[in-house]
């Protein structure tokens, strides 16, 4: 069958022809990335992983140009600041960084021309960063993008409770996994309840001030053993929210995608 690879979004499952052939038609490879982590009582170990690839997978079938290959996720990421609970496996720094580089070069090195990263855990962002950044001076067209940044503008107007923005274990990504999960829905809603509005840990141990934040600097968010564990208002959390915001962050992620693709890149030292 002519174009057969056109059948399906999932990498995993083509073949290594139709895998040929859709590279050279320019389909765009996406490789997701996550963490299996902490995320208080109310929600499994495998929240990030799961709402970056299934955004992901949802955005791909949508971008109608280019056809969008997303391949299977490697699930472990770089969560050392979560290391202190039971159910976190985190990859060591150099583990991480080197497992994204050999997966974006087996890809340059089979033809593709451009790859894009989608990460669904904060904790990635800073490898991500250093990583993408040394493999496009060396001429890989690679970049990365936070599966929910492109649709935030629309998705904080269905966004509920206290407080803005996403967070670990928040209303956003409690919703997300509600609506994601829906057999699990009634039990992370009586989780949630009663849990009030938080802003984070601090980066002072006990009640020392805190003046890294205030001064625009940065240290690790720590979430030590007996932290609560999550950020933000997640007892706000609703199927419905959750469904909306998936909407919003599924149509933006897809213009992303074709945005992506159509762009003119510099890569290469000069």
């Amino acid at each position: 069958m002519t174009d057969a690879w056109r059948r399906t979004n999932e990498w995993g499952t083509l073949t290594r022809a139709e895998i040929a052939a859709a590279r050279d038609a320019g389909a765009l490879p996406v490789l997701t990335v996550g963490a299996v982590e902490q995320h208080a009582d109310h929600l499994p170990v495998d929240t990030d992983c799961l709402s970056a690839y299934q955004i992901t997978l949802r955005a791909a079938a949508r971008c109608p140009s280019p056809h969008v290959l997303v391949l299977p996720s490697p699930s472990f990421g770089f969560s050392p600041h979560h290391r202190g609970w039971p159910g976190t496996i985190t990859l060591s720094l150099e583990t991480f960084n080197g497992l994204v580089t050999d997966v974006i070069e087996s890809l340059h090195r089979t033809g593709f021309k451009r790859m894009l990263i989608v990460n669904g855990h904060g904790g990635n962002q800073g490898p991500l960063t250093s990583t993408c950044t040394a493999l496009a001076s060396r001429g890989i067209e690679v970049a990365y993008v936070n599966y929910m940044a492109p649709g935030q503008k629309q998705w904080l107007e269905v966004l509920p409770g206290a407080t803005r923005g996403v967070a670990h274990a928040c209303a956003y990504e409690t919703s997300l996994q509600m609506a994601l999960r829906p057999a699990e829905a009634e039990r992370i809603a009586a989780k949630v309840a009663n849990l009030p509005p938080r802003s984070g840990p601090s980066y002072a141990a006990g009640n020392a001030p805190d003046p890294i934040r205030a001064a625009g600097g940065y240290f690790a968010p720590i979430f030590a053993a007996g932290d609560v564990g999550y950020v933000g208002d997640p007892a706000a959390s609703t199927v419905a929210a959750g469904e909306a915001m998936i909407e919003a962050t599924v149509a933006a992620l897809a213009t992303f995608f074709a945005d992506f693709a159509a762009t003119q890149l510099r890569a290469g030292a000069p």
